[in-house]
């Protein structure tokens, strides 16, 4: 992920540039820890339903590590969930041939109801982990639109944001949104009123259109 290729139109200053591709090795760190801390309570909340590494493959299926982030985070959660290694789901110890048929019917339902249970279970544990990125995201997100103060509106800064970091479709409608709310709430951020863009030569400037909420919108 280069961050000058989403922005060469733009023609930033190397100073602006320097700053962006500082801020995004920043967020990039800041979504791995987050992803770590995630997978750790993850595994925590089902070690005793799932093995450890059951449990690890199946936070990575429901929460959607980036696939840039997955040794790292894997890594770092082994690490931190090394004491816990020893308290793996025990197999069941009878086995099957010697069931009779109605307690091997009971066995089948028994396992159905489990699975569903631990289902249930990688699913709230799954939305919790996913809130936890999503702030992540909304932090990094208003810090990119921060950087590019006067170069870029706050939604195009929000929008290189998504891209640079491929958030998902729904993902990205949802961090667009509460990004540009949280920029709408704060009666300290007016963005600068003038500013200058190239396009095929030609400069234009944009005004600036105060609403009650504080926030400075520009027209082109």
């Amino acid at each position: 992920m280069i961050a000058t290729s989403l922005i060469s139109v733009r023609r930033l200053s190397q100073e602006t540039r320097l700053r962006l591709e500082i801020h995004f090795a920043r967020a990039f760190e800041a979504l791995a820890e987050t992803y770590c801390i995630q997978a750790v309570e993850f595994v925590r909340r089902l070690r005793t339903k799932l093995p450890i590494e059951e449990s690890l493959d199946r936070f990575f299926r429901e929460v959607g590590v980036p696939l840039a982030m997955e040794e790292t985070v894997r890594a770092r959660a082994l690490i931190t969930l090394g004491p816990l290694a020893g308290s793996v789901r025990e197999p069941e110890s009878k086995a099957w041939n010697s069931l009779r048929p109605d307690h091997l019917l009971e066995t089948f339902r028994r396992r159905a109801h489990d699975s569903e249970e631990i289902a249930l279970d990688c699913r709230m544990a799954a939305s919790v982990s996913a809130e936890a990125v999503a702030a992540t995201h909304l932090a990094m997100a208003l810090g990119t639109a921060e950087v590019l103060e006067g170069d870029f509106l706050p939604d195009e800064a929000i929008m290189h944001y998504i891209r640079y970091f491929n958030v998902p479709s729904v993902d990205a409608q949802m961090l667009n949104r509460r990004a540009l709310a949280q920029l709408a709430g704060r009666t300290d951020y007016v963005p600068n009123a003038l500013f200058e863009r190239s396009t095929s030569g030609n400069a234009w400037r944009g005004s600036t259109v105060t609403f009650r909420t504080g926030l400075a919108l520009r027209t082109r």
